[in-house]
């Protein structure tokens, strides 16, 4: 015969892991609910522009229109973190680099993920290197990837890209959004910058 005090023992283990569980995912929430101030990055931003040769306010514009500045942020397509990394990015970047992102988990740390999604800018920056509208096939191709990039480009590398050649309008609205913070970002910089 069970004594009563046996059976609450294993009903307050429960209860107690259940609260336990429901407070840490408290602690979570309210850690990552809340978005980052738009300069909680900028160093990390700043290294992998140099790295790769892109312009750091460039980096900051995609970082503020994938995610704005949300590390935990996932879109419908599963991308990941602030420059809403893909699993092709990835793939991209390993066999290119040689490293190894082994969890997808990993892409939510900050670091990583804008080291992924500056590369993915630099391969596209030198792709479109001497291209008069560079910036732009740069950011259409992270949008919408290599081949509609290559769709859209201009035969003359010299030649202007209007805008409405790029067929895809949420394409159009992102390049869009990303030049307008990164200038943005450009001239506050500047502001702050000594003389």
């Amino acid at each position: 015969m069970r004594s009563s005090r046996s059976k609450r023992g294993p009903q307050f283990g429960r209860w107690a892991a259940v609260l336990l569980a429901a407070g840490s995912m408290l602690l979570v929430w309210r850690h990552c609910s809340g978005r980052r101030p738009k300069s909680a990055y900028d160093s990390i931003i700043w290294e992998a522009a140099q790295r790769h040769g892109v312009s750091p306010f460039l980096v900051k514009g995609v970082v503020c229109t994938e995610s704005g500045f949300n590390p935990w942020a996932v879109g419908g397509k599963h991308e990941i973190g602030l420059m809403q990394i893909t699993d092709g990015a990835v793939q991209d970047w390993e066999r290119h680099t040689g490293r190894r992102c082994p969890l997808r988990g990993l892409l939510f740390d900050p670091r990583l993920n804008i080291e992924i999604g500056t590369w993915y800018l630099g391969r596209a920056a030198s792709r479109w290197q001497g291209c008069r509208d560079a910036e732009i096939l740069i950011l259409a191709q992270y949008n919408a990837g290599p081949s509609k990039a290559e769709e859209w480009s201009p035969a003359d590398p010299q030649d202007p890209l209007p805008m409405e050649r790029i067929r895809f309008p949420s394409t159009r609205e992102y390049i869009g959004k990303v030049r307008k913070y990164a200038r943005k970002f450009e001239k506050e910089y500047k502001r702050r910058e000594p003389e």
